[in-house]
C-alpha cells in the first residue's frame, strides 16, 4: 500500500511541475523536449488529432472572358484533402497546440500555364480564396513521445483544366493543362507526428 501512495504522489507531483506546452497566436511558448530539427519526409507523417472548422469563401469573380484566353475543365471537380501550411516551424515533444489566429489560403495550379490560379477561377467562376477565423483559441492535444508539428491542411475541388492563351491577333501560341484546386469549406487544424 505504501508503494502504490508513493507511486501516486510522484505521478501527482509530476503533473504538477511538468508545464503543458501551448502553441499560441505568437508563435512558440514554453517549447519542452525540443531536441533539434528533423529532416523534412512528406513520405513518413502520420495524422494525429485534429479540429474541423469552416472556413468563409471568397465571392466568385465573375468576369467576361479574356479574349486572350480560354480556360475549359477536362475532368473534376474532384475532392480532395491537402496541407496548405505548417503553423509550427519546429518538429517538438509537444504535449499540446493551441491556436487562435484567423488563417487564409488560396486556389492552386500543379504547373505553370502562363496564367495565376486566381485567373482560372475567375475565368471558371469560382471562388479563390479561403478565410478561416478562431474565435477563441483551439487546442488540440499532441504525443509528447513523438516529434509533432501543427498544421492547417483543407479540403479542395481539384480540376484538371486545358489553358489556352492567344496572341491580339487571335493566334493560338499556349495550349497547356494543369490541375487545378479550388477551397472547398472545411479547414483543418492538425497535429502531424515525424
Amino acid at each position: 500500500m505504501k508503494k502504490f501512495l508513493k507511486f501516486v504522489f510522484l505521478a501527482f507531483a509530476l503533473v504538477l511541475v511538468v508545464p503543458q506546452v501551448s502553441f499560441a497566436e505568437e508563435g512558440v511558448e514554453g517549447v519542452e523536449g525540443v531536441e533539434g530539427e528533423l529532416p523534412e519526409d512528406e513520405e513518413n507523417i502520420e495524422l494525429g488529432e485534429s479540429i474541423r472548422v469552416e472556413g468563409e469563401l471568397s465571392d466568385p469573380q465573375m468576369q467576361a472572358m479574356a479574349a486572350h484566353r480560354s480556360v475549359t475543365v477536362i475532368s473534376g471537380p474532384k475532392k480532395i484533402n491537402k496541407r496548405v501550411k505548417y503553423l509550427t516551424e519546429s518538429w517538438a515533444k509537444a504535449s499540446s497546440y493551441t491556436w487562435s489566429k484567423s488563417i487564409s489560403s488560396s486556389s492552386t495550379i500543379s504547373s505553370s500555364v502562363g496564367i495565376s490560379a486566381g485567373a482560372i477561377s475567375s475565368s471558371l467562376g469560382i471562388s479563390n480564396s479561403i478565410t478561416t477565423s478562431f474565435n477563441v483559441g483551439m487546442t488540440l492535444p499532441a504525443s509528447k513521445s513523438k516529434y509533432s508539428k501543427l498544421a492547417f491542411y483543407g479540403d479542395y475541388n481539384q480540376r484538371h483544366v486545358r489553358v489556352r492563351l492567344y496572341n491580339t491577333q487571335g493566334l493560338l501560341y499556349s495550349d497547356k493543362k494543369t490541375y487545378h484546386d479550388a477551397p472547398r469549406k472545411d479547414t483543418y487544424l492538425q497535429v502531424v507526428y515525424k
